[in-house]
């Protein structure tokens, strides 16, 4: 990681950095993790287009390997976890991806897509089941060294696919519009620094990480921003995230919007969400209305 992650520490060493449910990261867990990812993806294979998947619902390890994944140089390609095994093996055989991430909801559907798309590499977190077949995600880093990795390298955009609602989903790259760019690693997480929601308060990621506005929102971390990941969506637990940890910012889709709207006024109040400052929206069209209401709210 850059500097500021250790000179974070060194001025707020009990501050957490990145939280899921209830798991926390202070700024050292994050930058030595980082640097263990990122060491990790080195001393394998990548491949010429250096691409890793990622497979799996949200969770402090998706957010570090999604961005450990950038510090390493690699073009990450965030993996709807709806999909079956064979849409997996689709998107990892057309991107020539070469390592795949997984969690314990994904676990199986991603051994099955490896082996359809001849991907040996998968690492996986909190899995209970014993097997052979992929490397568990603490062992990996425990047998890693939390040296600073090369940050002269080329950073590379994420490789999105589309829905593939017309045919075969098509991967794409994130768009400049979305991508910090830069000529080294180095350069693009100072360029980070830039990001409209940074110095807003703690960024609140609510969609799931395979969608580019959550995704974002996650990178914001190694722009120094504090984070906390939700799980699947609930408007009142979204509420109370966002009193409970003072956020600034947000991004959400307007389908977000329409069901914290139809929560009843008695629970919208129960909630002080003054600390908002900036939410955000990708996706479909808002509707007027639906966007009026949420800005005088």
């Amino acid at each position: 990681m850059p500097e500021f992650a250790k000179q974070l520490y060194k001025e707020r060493p009990e501050e957490i950095a990145l939280r899921f449910e209830n798991k926390t990261m202070n700024w050292s867990d994050i930058d030595l993790t980082l640097n263990k990812i990122a060491n990790g993806l080195h001393e394998l294979d990548l491949g010429l287009q250096k691409r890793i998947a990622v497979f799996a619902e949200n969770a402090l390890e998706t957010a570090t390997a999604n961005l450990g994944g950038l510090i390493a140089g690699a073009s990450v390609v965030p993996v709807n976890f709806h999909l079956t095994s064979e849409e997996v093996a689709y998107i990892l055989e057309d991107s020539g991806a070469s390592v795949l991430f997984v969690g314990p909801e994904t676990i199986e559907r991603g051994i099955k897509a490896a082996e359809l798309s001849g991907v040996k590499k998968i690492i996986g977190w909190n899995i209970k089941e014993k097997d052979q077949q992929f490397i568990r995600w603490n062992e990996w880093l425990e047998s890693l060294p939390d040296t600073e990795p090369p940050m002269d390298l080329k950073p590379l955009p994420n490789l999105l696919y589309t829905s593939g609602t017309t045919g075969r989903p098509k991967g794409t790259d994130l768009p400049p519009t979305m991508f910090a760019a830069g000529n080294t690693i180095e350069e693009h997480l100072e360029n980070l620094k830039d990001s409209p929601n940074v110095g807003l308060g703690t960024h609140l990621v609510v969609g799931p990480m395979y969608h580019t506005g959550p995704l974002s929102g996650a990178r914001l971390l190694a722009a120094g921003v504090t984070s906390v990941i939700l799980g699947k969506f609930n408007a009142e637990n979204t509420l109370k995230a966002i009193e409970e940890y003072s956020v600034g910012t947000t991004i959400m889709v307007p389908t977000h919007f329409v069901r914290l709207l139809a929560l009843s006024d008695d629970i919208k109040k129960k909630y002080d969400v003054s600390s908002i400052v900036s939410v955000g929206h990708t996706g479909a069209k808002c509707p007027v209305e639906v966007k009026k209401e949420m800005i005088e709210w």
